[in-house]
């Protein structure tokens, strides 16, 4: 009876520890391509971000017919983890830049993606967007 009543205890506060963590979590979509070639600690980017879905990443970026969230997951080697407490850009040798709190996913993304655009590999990766201006 006793290792009953432990047994129960044990996952009564497990219970209660994962159900405090979940409310919390944050959701993480990976990167739809990776550039393993280049030997960083990391083969992507990381854009963390306060937005809670990504159902705002899904209208186009501006000149193209293609989704924010296809221009960072694909086309510029980025993770996005949503529900995050700041905006924040961990390039893939880990230097990480901080982000202002933007009111859409479209600001956001402009941002990220000028950021992206000033870094050595990605000033290649952008040229390779059809942007049209």
């Amino acid at each position: 009876m006793k290792l009953n009543i432990k047994t129960f205890i044990v996952l009564s506060f497990t219970s209660i520890l994962s159900k405090g963590y979940s409310q919390d979590s944050i959701i993480q979509y990976e990167a739809l391509r990776f550039k393993d070639e280049l030997g960083f600690q990391k083969p992507y980017r990381t854009l963390k971000t306060t937005f809670k879905s990504l159902e705002g990443f899904q209208t186009y970026y501006p000149g193209t017919k293609i989704t924010l969230e296809k221009i960072l997951r694909y086309h510029l080697y980025t993770a996005i983890h949503i529900n995050q407490k700041d905006n924040k850009l961990l390039s893939m040798d880990l230097t990480e830049f901080q982000l202002k709190n933007f009111t859409s996913e479209e600001e956001l993304t402009k941002e990220t993606v000028r950021l992206i655009g000033e870094m050595f590999f990605g000033s290649n990766e952008l040229k390779l967007i059809p942007i049209q201006n």
